[in-house]
């Protein structure tokens, strides 16, 4: 029997502009107008007699139909090139754009990607470091990776893990000091800043420490940095529990006010329309089975803290 179909070039237009969410974009990722695009997106809508998009103040929004529609073409195109390309003998790289922080870069990431390259061997992971939350200004990213003071309730984010920041310096800083209290230690060592006064002021207000006392000294605005000017004994930073671990083991940083106030930091996944992508919905599975991992790793940890606290005999003094 002779089946029906609707034009597959308005089928392919279509796809486009569902997966950017945007007719510019589809414009230009297709290298025609967006007159064309938006002309043979109406003509599917007419052809259909259902509407795809909603069009909404500078962006549009798919329809239900256009939701079930766009996951089956997108499937279809995704088919067809794997089968073309098999034929053909070409092999076409896939490339991923993923935004993430420079810490969760070096310490995370990089250390595990290859696995994931060696699995999906026609992927490319183009790396850009950012520590801005997800925002319609900043240069288009198929995966992003983001963290947050709080946390956050959002549809479109998905939580990853947590971390937090407590007071670290190297152990020559500590010396003759044992004795003070947090507000006269603090008055007495140099402090060093990621980018502002805020995060030690908050972590004074959690101490119960005059916020005054931190309002002072050198302010960088990277990570690594901020750990470097740690090991070379600039000052004392509030630096990653997570991050900071190894240097925390080797005995290179200490924290010498404890981890009682901490801070805590949430990670979370943002990937929007580029998730309909085969490729990005697998590395984000990817990102998804190390962040279990993590979680798992420190409910076990928690876990073991919490019984070795109950265990422990109270002292007599």
């Amino acid at each position: 029997m002779k089946q029906r179909l609707p034009s597959l070039l308005a089928i392919r237009y279509f796809e486009a502009v569902g997966r950017n969410l945007s007719f510019t974009l589809a414009a230009n990722e297709l290298n025609v107008t967006q007159a064309a695009v938006s002309h043979q997106v109406r003509l599917l809508e007419q052809e259909l007699g259902a509407k795809l998009f909603t069009r909404l103040h500078q962006r549009i929004e798919l329809t239900k139909q256009g939701i079930e529609l766009l996951e089956v073409a997108t499937e279809c195109f995704d088919k067809l090139s794997d089968v073309t390309n098999s034929m053909s003998g070409r092999t076409q790289a896939s490339r991923i754009h993923l935004s993430v922080s420079p810490l969760l870069s070096a310490g995370i990431l990089m250390p595990r990607i290859g696995d994931f390259l060696n699995e999906e061997k026609g992927t490319e992971i183009i790396f850009h470091h950012s520590l801005a939350p997800p925002s319609e200004r900043e240069p288009s990213s198929d995966i992003k990776i983001f963290f947050s003071h709080t946390p956050l309730i959002n549809d479109s984010y998905e939580y990853l893990f947590k971390d937090g920041l407590i007071p670290m310096c190297v152990p020559a800083l500590w010396r003759g000091h044992e004795d003070q209290t947090p507000a006269a230690y603090l008055q007495n060592v140099s402090i060093v800043h990621e980018f502002d006064y805020q995060w030690w002021e908050e972590w004074c207000e959690r101490a119960g420490v005059d916020k005054s006392v931190v309002q002072r000294g050198i302010a960088l605005d990277d990570p690594s940095v901020l750990e470097n000017a740690a090991l070379l004994g600039r000052g004392v930073i509030l630096g990653s529990k997570r991050f900071l671990a190894d240097r925390l083991q080797s005995g290179e940083l200490i924290t010498p006010l404890g981890a009682k106030n901490c801070i805590a930091i949430y990670y979370y996944l943002f990937s929007g329309s580029a998730s309909r992508r085969r490729d990005v919905a697998k590395f984000a599975k990817w990102i998804r089975a190390i962040s279990k991992e993590i979680r798992e790793k420190d409910e076990r940890e928690e876990l073991a803290e919490r019984l070795a606290e109950e265990t422990t005999p109270n002292r007599i003094a």
